[in-house]
């Protein structure tokens, strides 16, 4: 299971492994607590996966499918959305007292955490800023700006900021949006788009290279502030029945 199942009865905890039909003569109540952050990555993931089959399928026969791109962009969003959700839980799960999986970070860092999300209306705040916060909280330095695992998904927020307040602009060649320059040289090419002289982003930027760096850079960013708190992510121990590749 992707979330963290509990029975609550007559003041009990119990954990579960999978919700099941209980008996309706006893006054049990099940809750659960999902964690969508595990299904974001392999939404994310599935998208950049599909993405890559139809450029091997359409390279040299066809310079745009809309499928291909539709894959590309869920790509990207759902590896944003991957990130926020997974800080969003840890700092959740401090501030609600669900500490399981936050046990070694220490009582202190739990509380400070809760104290920032009660404080910032549930973390109303930047995510980059979130994790930086919780490394801070823990002893540690925030990761360097300027080298992975920061930067890239750095440049991977500003890309999902783009496309979702785009605003239309004349490009070329030479005229590119901003964001183009942080991007490019750090996955290949839109393989539908070779040799086409539009301009390099969007055409040639959103392919299954972009998709692909998409999931792995934010996947590999959570992992690595994981390593670095000592905290376990949902991602890293739900069993779905398809491990992730590394």
């Amino acid at each position: 299971m992707d979330g963290d199942e509990e029975t609550r009865a007559s003041g009990q905890v119990i954990h579960l492994d999978l919700a099941s039909t209980v008996d309706t003569a006893l006054p049990i109540k099940v809750v659960m607590r999902g964690y969508l952050s595990t299904q974001h990555l392999y939404a994310a993931r599935y998208a950049a996966e599909d993405a890559q089959k139809l450029e091997d399928q359409y390279a040299g026969k066809e310079p745009f499918n809309m499928r291909h791109r539709g894959l590309v962009l869920s790509a990207v969003a759902e590896s944003v959305m991957f990130l926020e959700a997974a800080i969003n839980e840890m700092f959740q799960d401090a501030a609600d007292g669900h500490h399981n999986r936050l046990i070694r970070l220490g009582e202190g860092p739990i509380m400070l955490m809760a104290a920032l999300w009660e404080a910032t209306n549930s973390g109303h705040m930047k995510t980059l800023v979130k994790y930086e916060s919780a490394l801070r909280f823990c002893g540690h330095p925030p990761f360097p700006y300027g080298s992975a695992p920061y930067q890239d998904v750095k440049h991977l927020v500003d890309l999902r900021n783009y496309l979702v307040h785009y605003r239309p602009e004349d490009l070329a060649e030479d005229r590119q949006p901003k964001i183009s320059g942080g991007l490019r040289g750090r996955f290949p090419d839109n393989r539908l788009m070779a040799g086409a002289a539009n301009p390099w982003f969007p055409a040639h930027a959103l392919g299954a290279g972009c998709a692909g760096w998409a999931w792995r850079s934010a996947r590999a960013f959570v992992e690595r502030f994981a390593q670095t708190t000592g905290v376990t992510f949902n991602f890293q121990i739900a069993d779905v029945g398809d491990p992730l590749p590394s």
